[in-house]
């Protein structure tokens, strides 16, 4: 049976070993009884006892959670299904790697609780605040005593704060509901002669459990300051997630984005920005009134992506800024898996004063594992995920139902302690703006940047939130907590297992059938070197050419495997906590039998230079300004010259090409005819036509508009 393991670095002579027998039993019950009410199914179940491992000295920790005692090797059985750790108070201080155990731990193990072990006599010992608790020896060594305290510990750190009290409404206390919404529980299906197959596809339970904020008891995203399950369960996710404050979103990361740019952001107010950000980041500019300064972006036309931004680049754009901007705004990691060194560019930005805003849409899982570290030649190990408790992006936005396990359109936003701590403890004069901006009684003030920010997230969110969307927030962040480590620890061995059998199959090297991080980022830059990584569960399948995409994408429809994303010479494969291990077999099965298809592609598919071009420069009329104007539509071929008042989004590249404020160019027409030659008219999102064909128009502004805004 699988066990869950439990680490205690124990003095040896604190207590006697034969009573380590006596904790196991006692913190397995208390954990299947917490189990049972916590997670209770319709058919019974054994949840797995929890094993306890007890180390003597803290240099033991890496060896044993890690394969060789590397945190990139891999989790050995311990690290893989750790899910408790304890440490006696005469060993909190004590040192592992060169880092203090509280150090190390919020590096490596960042998710998983502590507990410090207090003896009779020993010196008081202060832990934080979160992710840490204290509990005197005998609720372990005495277990029979303190099962109770045992089960309320562990509801502290697992119990989903808002599914467990919704359940538990709808079990219990929904009667007859004389409120919205309008299907009554799923009454209007049910009674249905003709729908009645619609409620049994989906179950009560959807329609039970979707209830009107009406129902005060449970809580509402219009009233966060509230004490209800809804905003303990955020808080409970700001422990896990390790930051100031996390929202839950239910409209994705495009309304996170939206509510989040509007907070920080001012009209006329510079936002450096990579060119290759998603389209709800434009539009959120756009809302702003802000001016977007755009990062260089390199079109990969050999693999048909977009490549990262060099850190080169980033700390050029900010030095060479007239005034330094407000905010930098990054996709970390990008559709392809490459993530960028955050704690590079956040200290590149703080130089300058400017906030570091991370879009980390694809990523969520980041914070799980210690496969996502970087050790410094001479310096501190580093986390990759944007918002941690060492170094990174002051923001982060993450589509929570992207790779982890919730419904579609669940989002978070992730605020960091360095912001808060930028706010009311930092003295730096760089960011005095920022302390003006958020200020309370003339004093940089946390507390209203956090109101600021709950007031635009009522300008997005629904008065009418959709409760499972929310239960399932909750629980993603539980269920990472309680067995993330697991869970991506053996996704990244099933991906690493399937590479190496696709380049065996095929007689190639790996990296002629997978593109990494230089065939995606190119060559210019040393990536490597400078902290970039490609994260392995977002795989890359490189083609030979565009037939061979065509080809092997029939071959996959044909076994009834749907992928992410694909280009004319790629195809993405996302892998998420839901992947299942069979899944790679049959798609092995598919690459065996079309393994002549695979392979670096033949030629590049289009020239670099013409995309490029397509999407330099920058808006000539503030974009705010030119999206809200008095339009005309004209013909795609007449708008070359003329300043754009609306988007257009080809599918590819899938970045908006026309924004508003931008003088549309040639290349930018040449670009969209492309897609609507080879795509067809709706692969290009905003162009207006007629029954899908020519002539096809797009919205600019009108002369006496152009003359009054320049």
């Amino acid at each position: 049976m699988r066990t869950l393991s439990v680490l205690w670095l124990h003095a040896p002579e604190a207590c006697d070993a034969s009573v380590m027998p006596v904790v196991e039993y006692g913190l397995s019950d208390a954990f299947r009884d917490f189990c049972h009410d916590a997670f209770n199914v319709r058919i019974p179940m054994d949840y797995p006892p929890l094993r306890l491992t007890v180390l003597s000295a803290p240099e033991d920790l890496p060896k044993a959670l890690f394969i060789d005692g590397n945190a990139r090797n891999g989790l050995t059985e311990n690290g893989d299904d750790v899910c408790l750790f304890l440490v006696d108070d005469s060993l909190y201080g004590d040192i592992v790697d060169g880092l203090p155990l509280k150090e190390w731990l919020k590096i490596y193990i960042p998710a998983v609780p502590r507990v410090v072990v207090v003896y009779p006599g020993h010196a008081p010992v202060i832990v934080p605040q979160r992710r840490w608790a204290k509990k005197e020896v005998s609720a372990f060594t005495d277990p029979a005593r303190s099962h109770e305290r045992l089960v309320h510990l562990f509801q502290s750190f697992w119990l989903p704060r808002f599914w467990s009290v919704l359940k538990q409404y709808v079990a219990v206390k929904a009667g007859v509901t004389w409120h919205t919404p309008g299907h009554g529980g799923g009454n209007a299906f049910a009674s249905s002669p003709f729908m009645r197959g619609f409620y049994e596809a989906f179950g009560s339970m959807i329609f039970r459990s979707d209830l009107s904020v009406s129902v005060e008891s449970l809580g509402d995203l219009s009233s966060p300051e509230a004490h209800t399950p809804l905003s303990e369960a955020q808080k409970l996710s700001s422990e896990i997630f390790g930051t100031a404050l996390s929202c839950y979103v239910t409209n994705g990361t495009s309304t996170s984005n939206k509510a989040m740019l509007m907070t920080l952001l001012k009209p006329g107010e510079t936002v450096l920005v990579d060119r290759n950000c998603h389209k709800s980041v434009h539009h959120a500019i756009v809302m702003s009134g802000a001016v977007p300064r755009y990062l260089p972006s390199r079109w990969n036309a050999r693999l048909g992506v977009w490549g990262p931004v060099s850190l080169g680049d980033i700390s050029r754009e900010l030095d060479s800024s007239p005034t330094p901007p407000r905010l930098l705004i990054l996709t970390t990691c990008t559709y392809e898996g490459v993530l960028y060194p955050v704690w590079e560019v956040a200290r590149l930005c703080e130089r300058k004063g400017t906030l570091f805003y991370a879009d980390e849409a694809w990523a969520g899982y980041l914070n799980f594992h210690p496969f996502y570290t970087h050790d410094e030649p001479e310096g501190p190990t580093r986390r990759y995920n944007a918002v941690n408790e060492t170094s990174g992006a002051h923001f982060a936005v993450q589509s929570t139902h992207k790779t982890m396990a919730a419904f579609s359109q669940a989002s978070m936003i992730h605020v960091s302690m360095r912001f808060k701590a930028l706010l009311e403890e930092d003295a730096s004069s760089q960011y005095r703006w920022l302390r003006k901006r958020f200020a309370l009684h003339g004093h940089g003030s946390y507390e209203k940047f956090v109101h600021d920010l709950h007031e635009f997230l009522r300008y997005w969110h629904s008065t009418s939130p959709h409760y499972p969307f929310l239960a399932t927030l909750d629980t993603a962040g539980v269920q990472m907590r309680l067995e993330g480590m697991k869970l991506i620890d053996e996704r990244l061995k099933w991906v690493a297992e399937f590479k190496a059998r696709v380049a065996s199959a095929c007689g190639r090297q790996e990296d002629d059938c997978f593109a990494g991080l230089k065939d995606i980022a190119g060559s210019f830059w040393n990536w490597s070197a400078s902290g970039y990584l490609q994260d392995p569960l977002k795989i890359v399948l490189m083609l030979k050419n565009p037939g061979a995409c065509s080809s092997f994408k029939k071959a996959l429809r044909k076994t009834h495997i749907q992928w992410e994303k694909s280009t004319a010479t790629t195809i993405l494969f996302l892998v998420t906590v839901g992947t299942m291990e069979e899944h790679f077999e049959d798609l092995f099965r598919v690459c065996r039998l079309n393994k002549d298809l695979i392979g670096r592609p033949e030629s590049p598919a289009e020239d670099d230079g013409a995309v490029d071009e397509a999407v330099a420069g920058l808006p000539v009329v503030l974009p705010h300004d030119a999206a809200l104007c008095d339009g005309e539509l004209v013909s795609l071929e007449e708008s070359v010259g003329r300043i754009a008042s609306q988007f257009l989004v080809p599918y590819p590249p899938g970045i908006p090409v026309f924004i508003p404020g931008f003088r549309i160019t040639e290349a930018m027409v040449d670009l969209v005819r492309g897609v609507i030659a080879t795509e067809g008219v709706s692969a290009v999102h905003g162009l207006f036509c007629r029954g899908g064909h020519a002539p096809f128009y797009v919205e600019v502004l009108n002369r006496d508009e152009e003359r009054r805004l320049r």
